[in-house]
């Protein structure tokens, strides 16, 4: 009796309404770990976002920031055809294998979160426009089922430039999002988050090939662990 008792008092504790701030800004450290075909794949990001509080109780929170990311592996990854006109015709996909791609982007992203109690939050976060960067990638392999010899085999490729949010296979570039809970473990400052990241990440050749495609894309599911940090609190 007296077990739940306490229990009973440490959640009152830790549901006790304190005042939520109109505006909160948060530094954040997330990696990501995935696979693909048996081998890993890795993500890293830092960012800054600020969210403002919405309705009477500031509980439903609203944002922006500012996200850099890295993306990549120690082994081969099929990229397909990216272009939207493409994929919708899955005959027409080709595959673009790229050893070893390291791909980074800066993007301004969009985030929603939802205070349940004091410290533990939900939340989603999504890349919405931005630049794409990386070294140039020489040992490729184009697989084409339309390629007759008139397309080169192995064509350089460097991460596309212009990230765009469009919504699905219409995006451009490398995009990240984020389902994820949030525990406190600092009030007020101090925050771990632990959830899904789904990234695009896409590179260009430097050569037109078949179906008038330079574009290709990975897609890749990951879980994350990352940690927050509220200076102005």
């Amino acid at each position: 009796m007296k077990k739940i008792l306490f229990l009973i008092f440490i959640l009152t504790k830790l549901s006790a309404q304190t005042e939520i701030p109109k505006t909160i800004e948060n530094f954040d450290l997330s990696f990501g770990l995935g696979m693909h075909n048996s081998n890993p794949l890795f993500s890293g990001s830092l960012s800054f976002n600020r969210t403002h509080g919405v309705l009477k109780s500031r509980k439903l929170r609203l944002g922006y920031g500012l996200r850099y990311t890295a993306f990549g592996s120690a082994a081969e990854v099929y990229y397909s055809s990216a272009p939207y006109r493409i994929t919708k015709n899955p005959d027409k996909v080709d595959s673009l294998v790229i050893r070893k791609p390291l791909s980074m982007s800066l993007n301004a992203s969009l985030h929603i979160e939802y205070i349940i109690i004091p410290r533990l939050k939900v939340g989603f976060d999504i890349d919405a426009i931005g630049i794409g960067f990386g070294a140039l990638k020489k040992d490729n392999n184009f697989i084409s089922s339309n390629n007759n010899g008139q397309f080169e085999m192995t064509p350089f490729a460097k991460p596309t430039v212009l990230n765009a949010l469009l919504i699905g296979d219409r995006d451009w570039g490398q995009l990240g999002s984020e389902f994820y809970a949030a525990f406190a473990i600092i009030p007020d400052k101090l925050w771990v988050r632990a959830g899904m990241n789904f990234t695009f990440s896409e590179y260009t050749t430097k050569i037109t090939l078949t179906e008038d495609n330079n574009r290709f894309r990975h897609k890749a599911l990951m879980g994350f662990l990352a940690f927050s940090f509220s200076p102005f609190n």
